[in-house]
């Protein structure tokens, strides 16, 4: 049967054909209504694609319960040896170029982040402020070592009144251990230093520590 004549086409014929011979694969109406942003409902889109596939412009074929519509492949310039060396060739390139952009990528993004944590010029100012009062400090801390003034007198005084407050604990917590103590013995039978040992209890005798000397 010859090929029904082509009428007039509309704006959305036009576009129908145009994306199906672009694309080169099969749709159907709903996709392509679809993949046109709504251009055709899928009505109208099946309309125009069953009106193409009669006058031979598409080629038609059933899938399962629906019909998809596709370009005549006779259509389609098939590229000779020559031509898809050139090609292979241009995608051998391609994805050189993509390697090589996804290292400068790379590298501009750790510049980045060296840019982005690096500090600002009040920040570097600041720094150095404070860098200048340190140093001053240690300065001064120089000259007393020196001198064979190892602590100022407000340090001495207050390392005294520091170790005070300790010695003060030390001997209140001694105080209540022997209270303790001097309780539990009355009716311990055994010695309290055997107690001590099975209990792991050092005393300051034992330590060889003598509180009157560093209190």
């Amino acid at each position: 049967m010859p090929p029904k004549k082509a009428k007039g086409s509309s704006e959305e014929e036009t576009a129908v054909l145009a994306y199906l011979l672009k694309v080169n694969r099969p749709y159907s109406a709903n996709d392509i209504s679809s993949q046109l942003h709504g251009l055709v409902s899928p009505a109208q889109a099946k309309k125009i694609l069953n009106e193409l596939a009669d006058e031979e412009r598409l080629q038609r074929k059933a899938n399962g319960k629906q019909q998809v519509f596709y370009a005549p492949q006779s259509t389609i310039e098939v590229p000779g040896a020559e031509e898809a060396e050139e090609e292979e060739e241009a995608i051998k390139d391609l994805e050189q170029q993509v390697v090589q952009l996804k290292s400068e990528n790379k590298a501009l993004g750790s510049r980045l982040q060296g840019l982005t944590s690096a500090l600002t010029d009040d920040q570097i100012r600041e720094r150095i402020a404070n860098l200048n009062v340190e140093a001053k400090s240690n300065e001064e801390r120089l000259v007393q070592l020196r001198s064979g003034e190892v602590i100022s007198p407000q340090e001495k005084a207050k390392i005294e009144t520091e170790h005070s407050a300790m010695v003060k604990h030390w001997k209140t917590r001694k105080r209540m251990f022997k209270n303790i103590a001097d309780a539990i013995g009355e009716g311990y039978p055994g010695k309290m230093g055997d107690l001590f040992n099975e209990l792991d209890i050092e005393t300051d005798e034992n330590a060889q520590v003598d509180l009157s000397i560093i209190s």
